[in-house]
């Protein structure tokens, strides 16, 4: 299994750097890092069911392992790489993470959590925006995925949250340096995945 800028030959500066940024923020790992972040530290706590153990379990199940795993099976197989490079390819794989986004939404929902219920219906229809949006180019999941969630935990938490607007331009600048986007479609990732969220919370929160 292999990243798409691995089989690619580079003479750019910071190379390096911009693998390390890339591997840090998939949108799996991005949805790991703020479940942990709200099972542990929500404003307006977790519900009368859940406790943090029981939340961070189903964000791994649900908006982690399971929202991926078809791409890991396909990349093991050498179908595809790991950031799905192939624009074609990817409508698959997106429909397959909003099922499940659809699932952890109800599950929270059932549980009345809500915190974690709104930021689902994000993912939900992040995720769709995005899918749309590569219809017509290949926009930048990382963007996208970086944005969503990072402007989640601003409306959550308020300014204090807001450096993580420095997570966006480090991850615009290192998928356009690894050659995965141009400038333009890791931007419009970005904008996606910050409009759609900050809409969603309006009207869920």
């Amino acid at each position: 299994m292999k990243y798409a800028d691995e089989t690619m030959d580079f003479d750019a500066r910071g190379i390096s750097i911009a693998r390390v940024i890339s591997r840090l923020t998939p949108a799996p790992l991005i949805n790991l890092y703020v479940g942990i972040i709200i099972a542990i530290s929500s404003p307006i706590g977790l519900g009368p069911i859940l406790e943090p153990w029981s939340v961070l379990l189903l964000v791994v199940v649900f908006m982690v392992i399971l929202p991926i795993s078809p791409i890991i099976y396909e990349a093991s197989r050498g179908n595809i790489d790991l950031d799905v490079s192939e624009q074609k390819m990817r409508t698959k794989f997106f429909a397959n993470a909003i099922l499940f986004y659809c699932i952890s939404f109800i599950i929270f929902g059932l549980l009345e959590c809500h915190i974690m219920y709104t930021l689902s219906g994000a993912y939900i229809a992040v995720t769709s925006g995005v899918m749309v949006a590569t219809l017509k180019t290949k926009v930048s999941v990382h963007g996208a995925g970086v944005a969503g969630p990072s402007t989640a935990l601003i409306f959550i938490y308020g300014i204090i949250a807001a450096p993580v607007v420095l997570i966006w331009i480090t991850v615009i600048w290192a998928r356009t340096i690894l050659q995965q986007h141009t400038l333009t479609q890791s931007i419009i990732g970005v904008l996606i995945g910050f409009v759609i969220t900050w809409i969603t919370y309006a009207i869920l929160w």
